[in-house]
């Protein structure tokens, strides 16, 4: 069955760079792309500004179309809906059986913004994976991945898709492992450490082990490895043991999908 990948578009620089991830992944992994564009009251001011229907949305988004649909001979539709992108989105992600939601946030602003809170309550509102991206293009694609290793026994969906996306692009994971001083968890840790090598060895794919330093800021050092690995991609799952110990009611979790490095978030939540 052909995968489906929403991108939500406010026709900003950086949504249009979420549009170009999701063609690459399309491209790679021969699935179709389905654009969408929530009208809200911001979109609604943007028209009246500037003197322009609802009509000039659908003309927008076929040039996109027929941009990606060249550039990348891939299957390109759009939606326009009407309404709260928090609750359009969701409902659009059922409605059309889409398998992984990409998005843009921050950078310079289009008609609309996800950013912050938002970008989390849309993610939590689905049960599909999400990739969030800033203003990092695509390039090579998704060559060196960084998969962070926890106190976490729910790592499953995360691995699923880590092998998945690693096989796709040939890419090579990169495994940080948190340095955890307690006997018991850290038997507990190695027993998931085993079975995600084994994984990955099954798997073909090859892949690279680091210990983080002992009682520091695991999301810093988790930021500082991909940066200095050149990372491309960090996987990580939302939930709310994923940073644990130091994880604090999501805001460590925003900090990483909008890390300064700009490097794309994949936010895994359901098994393949």
């Amino acid at each position: 069955m052909t995968k489906l990948i929403l991108v939500p578009t406010d026709f900003s620089l950086v949504c249009e760079n979420a549009m170009l991830h999701a063609a690459g992944i399309a491209k790679q992994i021969k699935a179709n792309i389905i654009l969408v564009h929530v009208i809200n009251s911001a979109t609604k001011h943007y028209l009246k500004k500037n003197n322009l229907s609802k009509e000039k949305i659908s003309e927008y988004l076929k040039d996109y179309q027929l941009r990606l649909t060249t550039e990348y001979d891939i299957r390109v539709d759009f939606h326009v809906v009407e309404g709260r992108i928090s609750e359009k989105i969701p409902l659009l992600v059922k409605e059309l059986g889409i398998d992984l939601l990409t998005f843009g946030t921050h950078g310079k602003k289009g008609i609309q913004i996800i950013t912050g809170s938002h970008a989390m309550k849309l993610i939590n509102a689905v049960n599909i994976p999400v990739l969030v991206v800033q203003k990092r293009g695509f390039a090579i694609g998704y060559k060196n991945i960084v998969f962070p290793v926890n106190t976490s026994t729910e790592y499953q969906a995360k691995l699923n898709w880590t092998i998945f996306i690693a096989k796709s692009f040939n890419a090579t994971v990169r495994l940080f492992v948190y340095n955890e001083s307690r006997p018991k968890v850290r038997d507990k840790m190695e027993t998931v450490l085993v079975n995600i090598r084994n994984s990955f060895l099954a798997h073909d794919i090859p892949f690279t082990e680091e210990v983080a330093q002992y009682e520091s800021d695991f999301p810093n050092q988790i930021m500082e490895f991909a940066i200095s690995n050149s990372a491309q991609l960090i996987m990580i799952k939302v939930d709310s043991d994923e940073f644990e110990p130091s994880f604090i009611v999501a805001s460590l979790e925003e900090k990483m999908l909008f890390n300064s490095a700009q490097i794309p978030v994949f936010c895994a939540q359901q098994k393949l």
